[in-house]
């Protein structure tokens, strides 16, 4: 009788790994950079960049000197960073990909800007260009596939940072 009853927990426990695989949260690589407008190229920051970014599950905060750019990719000049969003081989995108970004320009209509899977690059991956400030975080909610659940990042200034003007 404990053998039965061991074999039946360890079949649901083995369900459950099952479900829980395909219901999880995928294995995302993410990076802070440049985004070259006019090359449409990312360029991963070095050790040398005034600013950085940690991360701690799906918060993102960003310290260090964060650099004043001009407008790009229609958002107004201001403190505008690069995080580049590469998922692993086995999270292939499909059909169902969608991305959701909050409208940092306005955080008060709070807005959502919507993509489909044409805004991914040619290897997957996705390349968020946004507005920053210490008064309002900016959120960014990505559907990679099928498999997976939409996973929710909110990037913020840490409250040490120093944001660059002009």
């Amino acid at each position: 009788m404990k053998f039965v009853k061991n074999s039946i927990v360890a079949l649901i426990l083995l369900c459950m790994g099952f479900v829980l695989v395909g219901c999880g949260e995928p294995q995302v690589n993410i990076a802070l950079g440049v985004y070259d407008e006019n090359a449409a190229t990312f360029t991963e920051n070095t050790s040398m960049a005034s600013y950085t970014l940690e991360q701690s599950g799906n918060t993102l905060i960003l310290k260090g000197t964060v650099p004043y750019s001009e407008s790009a990719l229609g958002i107004n000049a201001g403190n505008i960073i690069a995080i580049k969003f590469t998922p692993t081989a086995t999270l292939t995108p499909d059909d169902t990909t969608s991305i959701k970004t909050t409208n940092s320009q306005d955080p008060e209509a709070n807005g959502w800007n919507v993509y489909d899977q044409s805004a991914l690059e040619a290897d997957g991956s996705l390349i968020w260009v946004t507005a920053v400030s210490k008064t309002a975080d900016v959120q960014i909610k990505i559907k990679w596939n099928t498999n997976y659940d939409e996973v929710t990042y909110t990037l913020s200034v840490d409250e040490s940072a120093t944001l660059a003007t002009s």
